[in-house]
């Protein structure tokens, strides 16, 4: 889209605190000036954000895109690099090395922001929130620096940092944890011999803690990867966001799953084809099959969807039958005559269907009777919708 490029130099250029309206009022006016052309909105907008799926186009999200510029910054004090020209307006004097101990290091538990510090605590706010929203330890993680205040407390000599970071690695992983500790190379093994005996004894007393362990001796996760590896910042942005996409996707409820746990029964994979199939087929009017695609994705409000919104406690059958109003129950438990009616005349069509509430909610016949539900299909579709 044209607008993205805009919107990314402006985010570049505000990296404060920004209201939730101003989003909410960028993503109102994109994608109804440039997709829908001041019209009604004919597609939801989860489904327009979609790259390869029918009606996605891959709109992008400006939350997250800003959310994204504003976290990157926390690859260049883990990198030890100068940001960039806003950077610079906050603190003219200031040192990429002030910052490089926030990032997977202790020295963010006792920090002490300025009032003039906008820029800087808003990227560590935003880096603290996403690692624990994915259930990261900020502080102590296997991309930990060797030469991190976690090491630097221990009061080890620079003379046994500066030969563990050329001999094994520059992080904790490639330093290993309990007994992988300088056990993971050949030449990690000779290093022992090496080390200071009494900074031994303190690097072995660190890595053999508990915690140590426990957040160490793991794979770092994708997230951790962004800022590790990578010796450019080029996609830097891009990398943040799909991240962050991926964090901000929520699952919704299968309705077939739904489905099948209402009526008791399990639907194998020919099955939950059968649905869709049926779903999408199952009448050349448009009118028949919306309702059928709305009842296969339970869109219908029933009494106990309704008292759960209202946090009311009448979730009764509104037709005064004192059952509980699922949607199993008004679509099929309810002693009505209706279904009755619709099976005695598929008898008189030489149909015997069992009486299942799957076959006329779902569409899923038994598959002796497929042939003949074929042959049937629009006058039983009409039949029951004009019910």
């Amino acid at each position: 889209m044209a607008i993205l490029p805009k919107a990314l130099y402006r985010f570049n250029a505000i990296l404060i605190k920004v209201l939730i309206m101003f989003f909410i009022e960028i993503d109102k006016k994109a994608i109804m000036k440039f997709i829908w052309k001041n019209k009604r909105p004919r597609i939801a907008k989860t489904m327009l954000s979609r790259k390869c799926e029918s009606g996605g186009i891959a709109i992008p999200d400006f939350k997250l895109y800003y959310r994204a510029i504003v976290t990157k910054t926390a690859w260049y004090w883990y990198q030890n690099r100068r940001v960039d020209q806003w950077y610079r307006i906050e603190d003219t004097e200031t040192n990429p090395q002030n910052y490089n101990y926030l990032i997977f290091d202790k020295g963010a538990k006792s920090m002490q922001w300025r009032k003039d510090s906008i820029f800087n605590k808003w990227c560590w706010e935003n880096w603290k929130s996403i690692c624990n929203k994915m259930k990261l330890n900020p502080f102590l993680s296997p991309c930990t620096k060797v030469n991190s205040k976690w090491i630097k407390e221990l009061d080890i000599k620079s003379e046994t940092r500066r030969l563990i970071e050329e001999k094994v690695g520059y992080d904790l992983q490639s330093v290993g944890s309990g007994s992988k500790f300088l056990n993971r190379t050949p030449i990690a093994q000779k290093l022992i011999t090496r080390i200071n005996k009494w900074d031994l004894l303190k690097l072995k007393s660190f890595f053999s803690a508990k915690e140590t362990i426990r957040e160490v001796n793991r794979e770092p996760t994708p997230w951790e990867q962004i800022f590790t590896p990578h010796t450019s910042d080029r996609a830097l942005i891009s990398r943040v966001y799909k991240e962050l996409k991926k964090l901000d996707n929520k699952r919704t409820n299968n309705p077939i799953n739904k489905w099948a746990k209402d009526l008791n029964r399990h639907f194998s994979e020919e099955d939950i084809q059968s649905i869709n199939k049926y779903m999408k087929k199952c009448s050349p009017s448009l009118a028949v099959r919306e309702m059928q695609i709305k009842t296969t994705l339970r869109y219908h409000l029933t009494p106990v969807r309704l008292a759960a919104i209202r946090k009311s406690n009448n979730n009764k059958c509104w037709r005064g039958c004192g059952e509980k109003g699922t949607l199993v129950h008004c679509w099929w438990d309810c002693r009505l005559q209706i279904w009755k009616s619709i099976w005695r005349f598929l008898g008189k069509l030489g149909m015997e269907p069992p009486f299942d509430p799957a076959i006329p909610l779902l569409g899923l016949y038994p598959k002796d009777l497929k042939t003949a539900y074929y042959s049937h299909i629009n006058v039983y579709s009409s039949t029951i919708h004009s019910s």
